[in-house]
């Protein structure tokens, strides 16, 4: 290798632009930095793709531009990025893309340092003062209701500083729980709280984590929403993202870059890299105020009816202290009540006071008790509660929201029958399935 390549390449700076020639062809991006264990120099592309080079095959290195001076100092894991007066508040909580690869066993750690996220999107610093709060650093999978009580308090406590927007970054397999959980905490919001993650590991070349961060912070700076929303890749290509409500939202992939789905409801708005958002459909606008409200009730359960299901699971639930079930239905909500040990724990549930809400396993659509004779049999038990189109993830936090606010039936079942934030609709559309 030549020595003034040797000498190119250890005078680079993260975020200076360079042109890599490798394997004959030309490659311009941001220099991210030298693997020096395996000797790969790592650039980002301007689609937001990361390559890793082998330093042996490239050719030549040139530098087109160095980067604008940083003014922020480097922050290790745990620590705040804070400002006076931030423009936004990105709140980490961990996942996939607060995480790098262990190449020792294949696996990845959700910890990273603060100013990490400036290091994979460079772009962010062109959204102003960016506040950095290292709230936690957990897998999602690990995430409770007492987690969400965090986020949603740090999120109150960045907009009452003066943060114009707030990005939540967390693991993507339960994201849906807790932007549904903050829909019901952060009621009104006056500024957008946007949910973001990434299906693929920070130091991945197919990382989705830089296009999910740049229009995350152009949906927080620039929507005029005021909603707890989630923003991911709406394809598989980095076209643009969805901005969709963060109670009617479900992971429908393992893997997938565009994962994150609208439920019975149609994408709020769409987000372009250009700053550009279009909106698609109606959504709460920015308020005058946040109002925070992170009285809950932990002690609620969630139930799958199955073939031969008998009531045992039911009543389980209840002697081990649980104050609300839901249990998701099969079609329109439907329980095996001809097995009378279902029926009887219904019943035992009833005389408990223990409220059981209803949910579809179809995912899209309603329940309906009305539909078979089997269920008009349900219609005496005051503490059964049909929720309409309502996703089976987010009853079950509204459960523990409503809970927190009321024990007395009638109470719960108004709340859980009404819509709060959007989490209900009074109808399904044709072309909000599949989308």
């Amino acid at each position: 290798m030549a020595s003034s390549k040797n000498g190119i390449l250890k005078s680079l700076k993260f975020g200076d632009v360079v042109e890599v020639n490798f394997n004959k062809r030309d490659f311009h991006g941001e220099f991210i930095r030298l693997d020096q264990d395996r000797r790969l120099v790592i650039i980002k592309l301007k689609s937001g793709y990361d390559v890793a080079m082998p330093e042996k095959d490239i050719s030549k290195i040139s530098l087109i531009q160095k980067a604008a001076s940083e003014t922020k100092k480097e922050n290790h894991a745990g620590e705040a990025l804070s400002f006076l007066n931030p423009d936004l508040t990105i709140i980490t909580t961990g996942g996939t893309i607060s995480s790098k690869i262990d190449y020792r066993t294949g696996g990845v750690s959700p910890s990273v340092p603060s100013d990490y996220y400036f290091q994979i999107a460079p772009g962010l610093k062109n959204y102003g003062n960016i506040e950095i709060n290292s709230l936690m650093s957990i897998f999602s999978e690990d995430m409770k209701p007492d987690d969400w009580v965090k986020i949603a308090r740090a999120a109150y406590n960045a907009i009452k500083k003066g943060s114009k927007g707030v990005i939540v970054t967390t693991g993507t397999d339960t994201m849906h729980f807790a932007s549904a959980a903050l829909s019901f905490m952060l009621n009104p919001l006056s500024v957008p709280v946007v949910f973001t993650g990434a299906q693929r590991s920070t130091d991945r070349g197919s990382s989705d984590a830089s296009t999910n961060l740049l229009l995350s912070a152009t949906a927080a700076s620039k929507w005029n929403g005021g909603e707890s929303v989630v923003c991911m890749h709406a394809t598989l290509n980095d076209d643009y993202n969805f901005i969709i409500r963060g109670n009617r939202v479900r992971k429908m992939h393992s893997e997938r870059r565009d994962a994150f789905r609208p439920i019975n409801s149609m994408p709020l708005a769409k987000v372009y890299l250009d700053g550009k958002i279009e909106n698609l459909s109606d959504h709460f606008e920015r308020g005058k105020e946040t109002i925070l409200n992170t009285k809950i009730d932990k002690e609620v359960r969630l139930l799958v009816s199955y073939p031969g299901m008998t009531g045992e699971p039911i009543k389980d639930a209840i002697k081990s202290g649980a104050h609300g079930i839901v249990i998701a239905g099969t079609g329109f909500g439907n329980l095996p009540l001809k097995e009378k040990s279902v029926y009887d724990a219904l019943k035992y549930a009833d005389k408990e006071e223990v409220p059981i809400v209803i949910t579809s396993q179809t995912i899209y659509g309603a329940t309906n008790r009305f539909v078979y004779s089997t269920l008009r049999e349900l219609s005496g038990f005051e503490n059964i509660i049909y929720v309409g189109n309502m996703l089976t993830e987010t009853a079950f936090v509204k459960l523990i929201f409503v809970l927190g606010q009321t024990k007395k039936m009638s109470e719960v079942r108004s709340m859980m029958c009404t819509p709060m934030a959007g989490e209900i609709n009074d109808k399904d559309r044709i072309n909000e399935f599949l989308i």
